[in-house]
């Protein structure tokens, strides 16, 4: 497998964790209880794999590999990626 196509395949994963909690959400939103742990352990899932994994493989070795082939960090996908990460950090913070 080469290193793009685990990167895809690490985010159907993510994609596929996303779905999970949006049905969590909503489960809370109609007034069910929901199990604390599967928050626990989806919020461990998208610390360690999705942020720590996945965006710290794309952040310390296909980004820089990008802009070695002249892709723009600043005013280009890098960055809007970079800034997608950040928020996807803040949202984790706030749901700790």
């Amino acid at each position: 497998m080469k290193a793009s196509e685990q990167l895809v395949a690490e985010h159907q994963a993510i994609k596929l964790m996303l779905s999970i909690l949006e049905q969590i959400c909503q489960r809370l939103e109609s007034g069910r209880d929901v199990d604390t742990q599967h928050l626990e352990r989806i919020l461990e899932f998208i610390k360690v794999f999705a942020d720590k994994c996945h965006h710290g493989k794309e952040e310390d070795l296909l980004f820089p590999a990008l802009e070695e082939f002249g892709i723009p960090r600043d005013g280009g996908p890098i960055g809007v990626m970079l800034v997608e990460h950040d928020t996807g950090r803040n949202y984790v913070r706030g749901m700790t």
